[in-house]
């Protein structure tokens, strides 16, 4: 991906990769992230002590101590290596070689802070170019369009990071009274001008791709949900299947009271409170009974409704 977020001394920051830097040198610079001369006498120090244990027959503490040293600096070299784009919080008189030449391996988003309004364009930029390498619409246009949107971005950003002297330059004439350096500020001013409205017009045309691409996102969200929801519907129980339920569990209350009927009859438990004269009902129960029988009246209608497919609708 052109575009990562890595960790600075100031911060987390999203910054662009030098699109002419190969695969190959970013492999170098990896391998020379992790072959650092410490973690590289580490290892040599600790693979000597092993060496030396296993042919003495010395103690079983040197041993293990040449080999944790041996194994840490392989850990350290691989974590360095794995690290070397995204944690760049080095001590600022020790910087890492991507550090030192600002602009040759990446440029940060706050690297135009200073410009003023170009530094808006230019984090407008960087999260354009990541979004169209990461949008799902990449699968369905050119390769090769994203990769020039890249190599695009670069140069403009390659040509404001050139201003910064023109930038300063016209500052420093401005506060000239004279007539004719005042000339040589408007002059200075025009051409900066001009580079700040091509990247005006390079941040239209890059917000284009992003509309073209989030519509056709937006085309492809709608197939899926559109294929989702008839699958998904496709496993709903039929009507028939929701019929026979409701016609299955209206017949178990039936069921369940003719045994326990027959079940009062043989012990002779006497008749239940419902089978009673109301009048004998004590206020409590004559509530709960209220409410059952309104709960089974809601039920059958609920049943009767599911058998002519009102329920369904």
């Amino acid at each position: 991906m052109p575009v990562r977020a890595a960790t600075f001394p100031d911060g987390p920051d999203s910054m662009l990769l030098n699109p002419d830097i190969t695969e190959s040198q970013w492999r170098g610079e990896r391998v020379r992230a992790g072959l650092r001369p410490r973690i590289v006498l580490t290892g040599l120090a600790g693979s000597a002590l092993v060496v030396l244990a296993v042919v003495a027959g010395a103690a079983v503490v040197a041993l293990g101590v040449g080999i944790l040293a041996a194994s840490a600096s392989v850990f350290a070299g691989c974590y360095h290596a794995a690290r070397v784009l995204t944690d760049h919080r080095h001590p600022p008189d020790r910087p890492c070689r991507l550090d030192r030449a600002p602009g040759a391996f990446f440029f940060r988003s706050r690297d135009f802070t200073d410009l003023g309004t170009a530094g808006h364009a230019v984090r407008a930029l960087i999260a354009g170019v990541d979004e169209l390498h990461r949008s799902p619409a990449r699968a369905w246009i050119d390769p090769g369009v994203p990769r020039e949107v890249h190599q695009v971005v670069w140069q403009v950003l390659c040509c404001l990071d050139r201003t910064r002297a023109a930038r300063s330059l016209a500052g420093d004439l401005a506060a000239d009274p004279d007539s004719e350096v005042g000339e040589l500020a408007a002059a200075a001013r025009e051409a900066v001008e001009v580079i700040d409205d091509a990247l005006d017009e390079v941040v239209r045309h890059v917000h284009g791709c992003l509309v073209l691409t989030r519509a056709w996102e937006a085309k492809l969200r709608h197939g899926e949900l559109a294929t989702r929801t008839e699958r998904t519907l496709a496993d709903l129980p039929s009507p028939s299947e929701v019929r026979w339920l409701s016609e299955a569990a209206e017949a178990l209350p039936q069921s369940v009271f003719a045994y326990i009927t027959a079940a009062r009859d043989i012990t002779g438990a006497g008749a239940f409170p419902w089978e009673q004269p109301p009048s004998s009902w004590s206020r409590l129960r004559r509530i709960l009974l209220r409410g059952l029988s309104r709960g089974a009246s809601s039920g059958r209608a609920l049943a009767r409704r599911t058998r002519s497919g009102e329920g369904l609708s």
